[in-house]
């Protein structure tokens, strides 16, 4: 299996996953046109103005981070990317789709995102966070 290289190759791995795209809540743009609530964005992008989220959400963080890897001479980065999965106004799946995107990334981590989520039922009411690294792409520093 060759592993994804780019936020795309994630984004396109991810909804050809049966159990994932089953998962999957709906964006709602401000005309009412519907789609699966997944997306890539960079780090302060933000989805169209107006567009809405419900159910579970994954965003992928367009642009990596880099982990240093030490090798017998020299340093090199792996790219290491961000999936968040985040439950609106539900978190029915959360815990599948999160478990399921692990299983598809090896040697992927998953971690609670700190803070109180909003209440009564309004805006997102937990998330975690997946960081993974592509350790088959380097970049010698």
């Amino acid at each position: 299996m060759t592993l994804p290289a780019t936020a795309e190759q994630i984004y396109d791995l991810l909804v050809a996953d049966p159990v994932v795209s089953a998962a999957l809540g709906t964006y709602t743009s401000p005309a009412g046109a519907t789609g699966p609530a997944v997306a890539t964005l960079a780090k302060n992008e933000k989805l169209p103005e107006g567009t809405t989220a419900n159910g579970i959400e994954v965003v992928i963080t367009r642009v990596p981070r880099f982990a240093p890897r030490l090798l017998m001479e020299e340093t090199a980065t792996n790219p290491t990317w961000r999936i968040y999965v985040m439950g609106w106004k539900t978190a029915a799946q959360l815990q599948a789709v999160a478990e399921r995107i692990i299983a598809l990334l090896p040697g992927a981590t998953a971690a609670d995102v700190p803070g109180d989520a909003p209440g009564d039922g309004i805006g997102v009411i937990d998330q975690v966070v997946i960081r993974w690294t592509n350790v088959t792409l380097a970049v010698a520093v």
